[in-house]
């Protein structure tokens, strides 16, 4: 399924639709480093128990959650809930860039044949 397809089906899905597909990518990136349930559950911190039930049908707290996404190095990503804050680092970049271009020669401000 494509990226668009995905993006799609997740506006109209349910809360519980949403949960089980998040469950679902967690299980996924578990398997792919070859970890059991009760392994990454143990890596993680949370019992056993509480895991396969996040897992099988994405019930579980919040807590629970960002501890998977940790065990699963993910949870640098949520930075991209909240665009805004991306928007301001940008523009913090952009005025880094400005700083450092002043500070250039003039002859290597101007790219040559303009």
């Amino acid at each position: 399924m494509s990226v668009d397809r995905e993006l799609e089906q997740l506006k109209g899905w349910s809360e519980a639709e949403v949960r089980q597909y998040l469950a679902a990518k967690v299980r996924k990136m578990r398997r792919d480093k070859k970890l059991s349930q009760e392994a990454f559950a143990e890596r993680i911190g949370v019992a056993l128990r509480t895991y396969k039930r996040f897992e099988s049908h994405g019930n579980g707290t919040l807590e629970t959650f960002v501890k998977a996404l940790k065990g699963i190095d993910r949870v640098h990503y949520l930075f991209m809930l909240f665009p805004q804050e991306a928007v301001k680092t940008k523009a913090r970049f952009v005025q880094v860039l400005d700083r450092h271009t002043v500070d250039l020669p003039p002859q290597l401000r101007t790219p040559p044949g303009t």
